[in-house]
């Protein structure tokens, strides 16, 4: 597949992944707004700091439903940005991948807090990033393979 191919992938996939993680919700934005502000105002606000708060929460309050959606919907929708990202760049060092899908992924949580239309939480970016790696792991394995036919 060609660079342009590749790069048209990749900005239909950024739009669906934005509107699914950003725009996902059943409600209207401006009654997701307005809901976040009066939690704001009464201080709660709309962000965990705590690493594994949210993960442990899902665990305990064992709902299969609830727990596999919540985990996996912040794990597969993340596997292509890994592997985009890593066959978009011409750095081939894994780490340099991985620091510009957490950078990625930073900034969707935050444009979330700051827009008032989600949640700023720390699990969301761990569950994400880990779909990330899976997506460079499969990267890397499918270059590897190709490498391997070609000798």
């Amino acid at each position: 597949m060609n660079s342009r191919a590749w790069k048209i992938l990749f900005f239909c996939y950024i739009f669906l992944l934005l509107s699914f993680v950003v725009f996902k919700f059943n409600e209207s934005f401006v009654d997701r707004i307005i809901s976040i502000q009066e939690n704001r105002n009464q201080g709660y606000w709309n962000y965990n700091l705590t690493p594994f708060r949210s993960i442990k929460s899902y665990l305990r309050n064992i709902n299969s439903d609830y727990v596999l959606f919540n985990v996996l919907g912040n794990i597969v929708p993340f596997v292509p940005l890994g592997f985009f990202i890593s066959g978009l760049t011409r750095i081939r060092r894994k780490y340099v991948t991985s620091v510009v899908c957490l950078a990625s992924i930073v900034g969707i949580e935050s444009l979330q807090f700051i827009t008032m239309l989600g949640y700023f939480d720390v699990d969301d970016i761990i569950l994400n990033f880990v779909g990330c790696l899976i997506g460079i792991s499969m990267y890397d394995l499918i270059r590897y393979i190709k490498i391997r036919a070609q000798l």
